[in-house]
């Protein structure tokens, strides 16, 4: 058998549905579509490019608050991006010492491949902020995927897809909370990401 037969034969039995030509898995994450997300959502502020946050690769949404920003730099107070320093504000001689957030978070949109993946990514934000996921066409419209964003309450966004008439467009398949699960307070990770956001803001400028 050529080499060629082979490859193809392991493929198919070692691995049937993922190279299926129309899987999940050959498509890529709709990234280019996050604007027309934020757009279609009314999330207004900065759509800041694909960044990891919490182990996740999202899509920030966020505002500088230009009154906070001005009073930190005038204090030394730039972005802190070390996790371990923010960590060191819940101690007991620095919590009326630590930074307010420069910044206001609109929501975070998780843009995937499959709804899994976009369900994992958007999950630690829940507390935080209003969450989207942003799903190729037809794994956005998948059942299973709306009873699972019905009960995390993530909105679930559906790009356009390869017939659409107007390749920009996102639709939205299923409609989210449009605030944060519970108000709770501050911790060391939610206020890393607000660092983390205001630090990519202040980039862009």
């Amino acid at each position: 058998m050529a080499p060629k037969s082979l490859a193809e034969a392991r493929r198919t039995v070692l691995y049937p549905q993922g190279w299926a030509l129309d899987s999940a898995e050959v498509l890529s994450a709709p990234d280019h579509l996050a604007c027309a997300a934020a757009d279609t959502l009314g999330w207004g502020g900065v759509v800041l490019p694909p960044m990891v946050l919490l182990g996740r690769r999202v899509v920030a949404v966020a505002t500088l608050l230009d009154d906070v920003h001005e009073r930190r730099i005038s204090s030394g107070w730039g972005p802190v991006t070390d996790r371990a320093s923010v960590s060191t504000w819940d101690w007991p001689e620095m919590r009326h010492r630590g930074p307010a957030p420069a910044v206001r978070l609109s929501g975070i949109i998780a843009p995937a491949r499959h709804w899994r993946t976009g369900l994992t990514g958007a999950a630690p934000f829940a507390g935080l902020c209003p969450t989207a996921l942003l799903l190729p066409a037809h794994i956005a419209r998948n059942v299973e995927c709306l009873r699972h964003a019905e009960y995390h309450g993530p909105t679930v966004l559906a790009a356009a897809g390869p017939h659409d008439l107007d390749p920009e467009a996102v639709d939205v398949v299923h409609v989210g909370r449009c605030r944060p699960v519970a108000a709770t307070p501050p911790t060391t990770a939610t206020r890393w990401v607000h660092e983390m956001v205001y630090d990519r803001l202040l980039a862009l400028h």
